[in-house]
Formats: C-alpha cells, structure tokens, sequence
C-alpha cells in the first residue's frame, strides 16, 4: 500500500515526465495514471496555482489505488475543489532544453509577472544543442507566475509560466 507522500511524489513525476500512461502493481495495491493530452498542450486549463504537494488536479486524468485489504486510500486533491477560481492557462516547453528568460546573459527578460502578453509575445528560449527555440504565448493575458528558474533544465511539455487569460 502506497502512502499519501509516496502517491503524491510518483504523480508529481509522471506528471513531469513526458510519460502519458502509467500501470504499477505489486500484489497489494495497483495504480494507474493515464495524463490527459491537453495536460501537454499550451492551452491547457490550470484551475489555480498550487503547491508541488498537489499535482493531482494539475497532472493525472485518473488514478486507481485497490488495497489488497480493507486499507484506506490516500485521499487526492479534487478539481471541484478551486471550482470558483478563475481559469489559468499554462505556458508549456515545446521541447526539452534550458530555458531562458533573456536572449543574451544581463539582458532584460522577456517577460516579468504582472506582464501582458499576446499569442505572438516571446516569453523565453529553450536551448539544446546549440539550437535556439523561441516560446510564444500563444494566449492574451497575464503572466501570473514563472514556473521555472533562468538556467534549468525543462522537459517537453513541462510548464514554464502560468497565465491569466484576457
């Protein structure tokens, strides 16, 4: 049987990982984690910020924990719980690389939060291998939050910033 914090860390890293499908079963309980597509897509709702320690009603679609016996199951964050807050959208990596918040090392960033952005506003480039990717917003709206630090290392899909969309 998996604790609370052993579920809500293997959910926080498939959600991370580009894996969209995950099955473990080890006799005394099983999981499933199948992540909804538009998880992956720029336009993917967020209901609000939370904290790493929530990434159930941000990443998984579903999740079936079946003790063997009469155990209780942990209990997961619910999306009707935030149902009032306004929508947020992420800004997602189209591609694995390091991000950056500046074209050139002391520059300016792209875009601080409190900045209106337009689907056509670059927000950051990811680098790999030398290569260069420019990241639109591809929404109007706010950035009301960088998810992610100048210099880290990001994954395909993995959100880069949280909008609030006009």
């Amino acid at each position: 049987m998996f604790t609370k914090q052993e579920l809500q860390e293997i959910i926080e890293l498939v959600g991370r990982s580009p894996i969209r499908k995950f099955k473990y079963s080890d006799g005394t309980a099983k999981l499933l984690i199948v992540k909804d597509d538009a998880s992956l897509s720029p336009k993917a709702d967020k209901l609000s910020p939370k904290p790493a320690a929530e990434p159930m009603a941000d990443h998984a679609e579903a999740a079936d924990v079946k003790p063997s016996s009469g155990g209780v199951q942990p209990a997961m964050a619910e999306k009707n719980a935030d149902a009032d807050a306004p929508k947020l959208i992420e800004i997602v990596a189209p591609t694995i690389g390091t991000f950056y918040a500046a074209a050139e090392q002391g520059a300016a960033p792209y875009v601080q939060v409190g900045d209106k952005v337009t689907p056509e506003k670059v927000v950051c480039v990811l680098e790999a291998m030398k290569l260069f990717t420019e990241v639109s917003a591809k929404v109007s709206g706010e950035i009301v939050e960088i998810v992610v630090e100048n210099g880290q290392f990001v994954e395909y899909g993995q959100p880069l910033f949280i909008v609030k969309p006009e």
